[in-house]
């Protein structure tokens, strides 16, 4: 008895080469247009960080929530065990928060906080025209990252500062949605942090209790900068 020869592979094979592809200015556009209507976002991630000397990985899973403020980017990241913490960031200054040791360290960005804020809405809140502007962009074509079809772009950062915190950034943007499905930091063309979101919403309503951190009594303040 002949088998009956199914046809759902190859339709994968033959559509799958032939997604949308966009042009470099296709995709300015779409993020001058997503930047403007911007306001907030939460989302879950998982973040590998590779260590090129130890080769080792380090995989961790969080929340993640921001949302634009007047004084620049109001955000916080929450850690999941076995290696808890939460960064918050807001008025310029960057809180890393250990529940276990009950300690906090502060950094003041004062004057790395343009360049942060760029850095935390990469994808999310980056105009065309202001990606042109402080990067050199590569379109580097259509790729499918976690079951969507994404467009992905290489950046060079062109400022001394925003050198100062990468070398270069990937990043893979949904083509059916506003927002990246994974970013690439590369520190030193070695190290380099991996970073893919999941359960995106753009623009949910989020009042400053949602972004607060609020340290128990008796935390140990540490100030490294100092």
């Amino acid at each position: 008895m002949t088998r009956p020869i199914s046809l759902l592979p190859i339709s994968v094979l033959l559509v799958a080469p032939f997604a949308a592809a966009e042009s470099l200015n296709d995709v300015l556009a779409r993020m001058d247009k997503s930047a403007a209507s911007f306001q907030s976002m939460n989302a879950s991630l998982t973040q590998l960080n590779h260590t090129e000397v130890i080769n080792d990985n380090e995989t961790l899973n969080a929340a993640v929530t921001m949302k634009k403020a007047k004084d620049g980017i109001v955000g916080r990241v929450d850690f999941g065990e076995p290696n808890r913490k939460i960064v918050s960031i807001r008025e310029r200054q960057l809180f890393i928060y250990y529940p276990k040791s009950n300690s906090v360290d502060i950094y003041d960005v004062g004057e790395y906080g343009d360049q942060l804020d760029e850095f935390l809405l990469l994808g999310f809140a980056t105009s065309g025209k202001e990606l042109q502007k402080n990067y050199k962009v590569r379109l580097l074509g259509t790729q499918t990252v976690a079951g969507k079809v994404t467009t992905h772009l290489e950046l060079t950062p062109k400022s001394k500062k925003a050198q100062d915190m990468f070398k270069k950034a990937d990043i893979w943007l949904a083509q059916d949605a506003n927002y990246p499905v994974q970013e690439r930091i590369d520190k030193n063309g070695q190290d380099y942090t991996l970073i893919t979101y999941s359960d995106v919403k753009l623009n949910p309503p989020l009042s400053d209790k949602d972004l607060e951190l609020v340290l128990p009594p008796g935390v140990k303040k540490v100030r490294p900068q100092k």
